[in-house]
């Protein structure tokens, strides 16, 4: 995975991910993985900018705040679903134990490789 950082204080300056597909033939070096370290050799408008390939703890890092955002979303939605009036006291436990579930999410061990998210009701 590849983001693009503030080299100076590096910032994320895009979403961790794989490297562009259009790096290469755009600037005439399709293959050349030196020159992304550093893109000041483009021009002024991407001095202090350059590709960094993450770390194996950035990687998973990142594969974890990503589960943790799609939990947050789902909680919300859950949420929000239990709040209308007209369930019956059984849809509202099923969306009850479905919080809990969610919870659970987190703390799997192998959360940042194959995370397993419970089914909502």
């Amino acid at each position: 995975m590849w983001q693009l950082r503030k080299l100076s204080t590096n910032e994320a300056l895009s979403e961790a991910g794989p490297l562009p597909n259009n790096w290469g033939p755009i600037f005439g070096l399709e293959g050349f993985k030196e020159k992304l370290g550093d893109l000041s050799w483009i021009g002024p408008d991407y001095a202090d900018q350059g590709w960094v390939e993450l770390n194996k703890e950035e990687v998973k890092a990142c594969k974890k705040l990503e589960v943790a955002q799609r939990v947050e979303k789902e909680k919300t939605k859950a949420k929000a679903t239990m709040s209308e009036s007209r369930l019956t006291v059984e849809q509202k436990q099923n969306w009850d134990k479905y919080l809990k579930e969610l919870d659970e999410v987190l703390l799997q061990a192998d959360l940042h490789i194959a995370p397993r998210m419970p089914v909502s009701p």
